[in-house]
């Protein structure tokens, strides 16, 4: 079901979607990274800019308005103050983005409190910095560009910028990463008193020097009993500083919640913009073409660079939203499963849940149904015996 929106003054009828923005470059690719990114392009960012802002035009066009944007990469931060004001800008007017939550994402070592007040003055409310760890032995090992002290020096410029919605960006499993080692990470992150922390579970990407090395035996290759001890540890130790988990990888203390990605979790429309940006519209996801290069030579041209769509069809769209629903705290309600499809989710998936009931992976909570803690490490597997077949 989508949201409508009339639009004054002359009433064009548009439809609510969130708004993600990829930017691709980076000053080096970290050793376990596979997203679409890359390093020595730089000279290629004001031309990309200018392509996306066309890009967001043309959804304007369309008849889309995002309610949330979120730019992420990538390097968002290797933009300058006033890149991201055109971006910014360019939604506002192109998408009809009134004041709501923006977010930038931003690495240690290519911001200052000046840069984080500008933005702030241009509306960018909501600060992610990709820290991953508090040890300089492990940003090496992962060929991070900053250092320890550049991250606290991060998140205190942005404080002292006057950013009051600052998210943290944690990796567990690292290698050599001890349980002892991932609480001092821990500890150290609840010392700077973030809004919202993210958690990321190390996975080995196929392609990735990462995944060379572990096939070479240089580096030992996650621990999965090791990382389930390491959530728990940090579900205890965030839980204790106020934060509250809305979701199996992120925290935020009462209000704080991230929501763009609620735009995900609840299965609802979204605008994936930038090169290798992938989207949900018009009932199917859709990606756009990797390179920067031709992403820029398509939009010059006036059109849009998507490369692929895939249709969802109404069964997978029914289990997609009850499985991003179960990896939300609050679970999914009956009741509103029921109003968006006219489904029961107990008479359409009942033998599925009793199965899992019985497995302690699943639990009925009044009208709701969650995760147990048991499924939350086991989350992957719950969720592919909801998937139609």
């Amino acid at each position: 079901m989508q949201t409508l929106h009339k639009s004054a003054p002359n009433q064009i009828t548009r439809i609510d979607a969130g708004l993600y923005i990829h930017i691709p470059f980076c000053r080096t690719k970290c050793v376990y990274c596979d997203f679409n990114c890359y390093a020595g392009q730089n000279h290629l960012i004001a031309p990309y800019v200018t392509a996306l802002c066309r890009e967001l035009e043309i959804y304007g066009e369309r008849n889309w308005r995002a309610t949330t944007l979120y730019l992420g990469g990538g390097t968002p931060s290797l933009l300058s103050a006033e890149q991201v004001i055109a971006i910014v800008d360019t939604a506002r007017r192109a998408l009809e983005f009134s004041p709501g939550e923006v977010t930038l994402e931003a690495n240690p070592g290519s911001v200052d409190e000046e840069y984080f007040r500008r933005l702030l003055g241009a509306g960018v409310n909501r600060v992610s910095i990709g820290i991953q760890s508090f040890r300089d032995a492990d940003l090496k090992r992962l060929a991070r560009h900053h250092s320890v002290s550049e991250a606290v020096e991060a998140f205190a410029s942005a404080r002292d910028a006057g950013v009051s919605d600052i998210s943290l960006d944690l990796i567990y499993g690292l290698p050599e990463q001890s349980l002892a080692l991932w609480r001092e990470n821990l500890d150290r992150a609840m010392d700077l008193a973030p809004e919202h922390v993210s958690l990321y579970g190390l996975v080995v990407e196929e392609g990735t020097p990462l995944a060379r090395m572990v096939a070479r035996g240089t580096v030992p290759p996650p621990d999965d009993d090791l990382m389930a001890d390491m959530y728990e540890l940090a579900h205890e130790v965030i839980t204790a500083a106020g934060l509250v988990r809305y979701e199996v990888s992120n925290w935020a203390l009462p209000g704080h919640e991230a929501q763009h990605n609620l735009v995900y979790w609840n299965n609802r429309p979204y605008i994936g913009a930038g090169a290798g940006a992938h989207g949900y519209l018009d009932g199917g996801r859709y990606s756009n073409e990797i390179l920067p290069a031709r992403y820029i030579r398509c939009l010059e041209q006036g059109q849009l660079s998507e490369v692929e769509r895939e249709p969802i069809s109404p069964a997978l769209e029914r289990a997609e939203t009850l499985i991003l629903g179960l990896r939300r705290d609050a679970g999914v309600s009956t009741a509103g499963f029921k109003a968006r499809y006219g489904d029961n989710i107990a008479a359409r998936y009942g033998p599925v849940i009793a199965d899992m009931e019985d497995l302690d992976l699943l639990v009925w909570r009044g009208e709701r149904l969650h995760l147990t803690e048991r499924g939350r490490l086991l989350s992957n597997e719950v969720f592919q015996r909801l998937l139609p077949e």
